[in-house]
C-alpha cells in the first residue's frame, strides 16, 4: 500500500500531500492511514513536514529530512496553496551567496502558520503583503523563491535578518556579475525599497564589486543619511557621501569579510 501510493503520487507529478489527500488514495480509515504514514515516515519513504503535510523522498536521499537536502520541497509541502516565498538568509544560501548560511529557514508569506519547524528545523515566517510576495520570485520545484536580484534586496531591507551588515556584504560581493543591475533598480522600484537600493549601490560602489560597481542609480536623490545597519546606530566608523550610508564598520573591515 505504502509503495502504491508514493507510486500514484510520483505518476501524478507530486512531490508532496496532505493527510487528507492520503486517506483518499488510501481507501483506509483515517487511524489505519495515519499508522500507515507513520511507518513509511519511520522507514525513509516520506517526511512529516509539519502536522498534516508530507513530502515524498526522491529514492538518492532516502531516509533523510527533507529540508536537509531540499529546502524547497519541505517548503512547497508546508505551504502548499499558500502564498510564500522563500528569501532572506535561505534565499541567500540557495543561490550560494553566504559561507555560513543559518539553520532557520526563512519564508515571506502574508500570515504566519502555527508551524515552528519544518522537517525539524526551525521555520522562520516573514509577513508581507500579498502583492510584493510575487516580486521576483520563481518556481522551485512545488515551492517558490527569490530569485538573485530579490534575495540581495531582502537582505539589504532588513540586514538583521541575515546576520547583519557583515552577511549583507559577502552576499552582494559574492553576486558580483552574476546580478543584473536592471533587475535589482526595477525591483527595488516596484518594492519602493529605496534604503534596500541606497545600501546595495554603497556597498558595490565601495568595495568595487565587480560587474556591479558604478551599475546602479538611486531611485530618489538620497535627501538624508540611513544606516547600513539599521540595528547598529551607536557608531558612524565611514560614511558614504554619494549613497548617504553611514557603516558601522570601515570599507576595509567589510572588504575583508566580502574577500574583495
Amino acid at each position: 500500500m505504502a509503495l502504491r501510493i508514493i507510486d500514484d503520487l510520483v505518476a501524478d507529478g507530486r512531490t508532496c500531500f496532505t493527510f487528507a489527500e492520503a486517506v483518499c488514495r488510501s481507501g483506509r480509515s483515517r487511524t489505519a492511514t495515519a499508522n500507515l504514514l507513520r511507518r513509511m515516515a519511520d522507514r525513509g519513504l516520506i517526511d512529516r513536514v509539519r502536522r498534516g503535510h508530507y513530502a515524498v523522498r526522491q529514492f538518492g536521499v532516502l531516509g533523510t529530512d527533507a529540508a536537509a537536502e531540499d529546502v524547497a520541497l519541505a517548503v512547497g509541502a508546508a505551504f502548499a496553496g499558500r502564498t510564500h516565498r522563500i528569501g532572506y538568509r535561505s534565499a541567500l544560501d540557495e543561490h550560494d551567496l553566504i559561507a555560513h548560511p543559518a539553520r532557520t529557514i526563512q519564508v515571506a508569506a502574508v500570515s504566519r502558520t502555527r508551524a515552528t519547524s519544518l522537517s525539524r528545523r526551525p521555520l522562520r515566517v516573514v509577513i508581507e503583503p500579498e502583492k510584493t510576495i510575487a516580486i521576483g520570485a520563481r518556481a522551485s520545484g512545488a515551492s517558490r523563491i527569490s530569485d538573485l536580484e530579490r534575495a540581495l534586496l531582502d537582505a539589504a531591507a532588513r540586514p538583521a535578518l541575515v546576520g547583519g551588515a557583515a552577511v549583507l556584504a559577502e552576499a552582494v560581493a559574492a553576486a558580483g556579475s552574476r546580478a543584473d543591475p536592471a533587475r535589482l533598480m526595477r525591483y527595488a522600484q516596484q518594492l519602493s525599497w529605496t534604503a534596500a537600493l541606497r545600501r546595495i549601490g554603497s556597498l558595490v560602489d565601495a568595495l568595487e564589486v565587480s560587474g556591479l560597481k558604478s551599475q546602479l542609480e538611486p531611485i530618489l536623490p538620497p535627501q538624508g543619511d540611513i544606516e547600513l545597519e539599521p540595528a547598529v546606530t551607536e557608531q558612524t566608523a565611514w560614511r558614504d557621501p554619494l549613497w548617504r550610508v553611514r557603516w558601522a564598520q570601515t570599507r576595509e573591515e567589510l572588504a575583508n569579510v566580502a574577500g574583495q
